[in-house]
């Protein structure tokens, strides 16, 4: 079987360095042939990943952070051959800090789809996506350190944050309100390692939702000090459901994160699609490659 890396060469906190030659031993070491690709440009994984035939079996490694591995993950579900891997290059690898919790060497992930696009860990609206939507803000100032840049988005998106006027439904339950954050876990962590779901399993068929209404903005600060800790099912603030599907509207254009993708919009389909991927959990293979030289 054939082994392709899709790299993108800009994510993550590390310089990529020798990142080649690991590739390139790791897989020497077990006879296993070998591609590399390289990213230029939004929607160069998904369309490299298009590119290798369907009648290939083969393993497709997304190289860089979840936004990679979500474009990634959107060229490899069309085909029922290709294997998804993930090495975690990246400044959150969030998917991975709940794939590393199985022990199997490969794992039947369950994968949302939202308006057509699969995500395979979480997929946010409200004040959580907006922090992730201006990361980009955070990027181009070069004196804030790579594993701040989501603290720094949250202070800056925390200032300027409204609530969300939205209609949702949840499998037959159905209710209009003001929310704050609406996030739907398949993996538990997002934001580089804020435990959103704590107990998500990617395989369990069904997605874990939070919402969180309306609320002052100091009371905020508290519901997201327990989101850190991965403690705030226990606030009376925090309301979960567990389902398949779930549906959002909203009058006013709003923008969903979806694994550090932007997905714009009124209306919102999301859906669980069941064991919808095979996905490579080989860790010493993983970090192998992925270990300071």
């Amino acid at each position: 079987m054939k082994y392709y890396f899709i790299i993108n060469p800009h994510s993550g906190k590390r310089q990529l360095g020798d990142l080649e030659n690991k590739i390139h031993q790791a897989c020497i070491k077990r006879k296993i042939p070998y591609e590399i690709l390289y990213t230029k440009a939004p929607g160069d994984g998904k369309r490299l990943a298009k590119k290798i035939s369907d009648s290939e079996e083969c393993t497709v490694f997304s190289v860089g952070g979840d936004g990679n591995l979500n474009d990634v993950l959107n060229g490899v579900i069309v085909s029922e051959n290709k294997i998804l891997g993930n090495i975690p290059y990246g400044s959150g690898n969030d998917y991975d800090r709940t794939l590393r919790n199985y022990e199997d060497q490969f794992v039947l992930s369950d994968v949302g789809v939202i308006n057509g696009r699969y995500f395979i860990n979480v997929a946010c609206l409200g004040l959580d996506a907006d922090v992730a939507n201006n990361l980009e803000k955070t990027k181009n100032k070069k004196w804030i350190p790579v594993s701040q840049r989501y603290n720094a988005s949250l202070v800056y998106t925390f200032t300027k944050f409204k609530p969300k006027k939205l209609s949702l439904q949840i499998g037959d339950f159905q209710m209009e309100t003001e929310i704050t954050i609406v996030a739907l876990g398949n993996g538990q962590f997002y934001g580089g390692g804020y435990r959103i779901a704590p107990k998500a399993l990617i395989d369990d068929g069904a997605l874990d939702i939070y919402i969180v209404e309306k609320m002052p903005k100091p009371r905020i600060l508290g519901v997201l000090l327990k989101l850190m800790r991965g403690t705030h099912e226990n606030s009376p603030k925090v309301k979960k459901y567990r389902n398949e599907r779930i549906i959002v509207d909203s009058e006013e254009v709003c923008v969903f994160n979806v694994d550090g993708e932007k997905l714009q919009g009124r209306h919102f389909e999301i859906s669980l699609k069941k064991n919808a991927v095979k996905v490579f959990n080989d860790r010493t293979f993983i970090d192998e490659i992925t270990e300071d030289k």
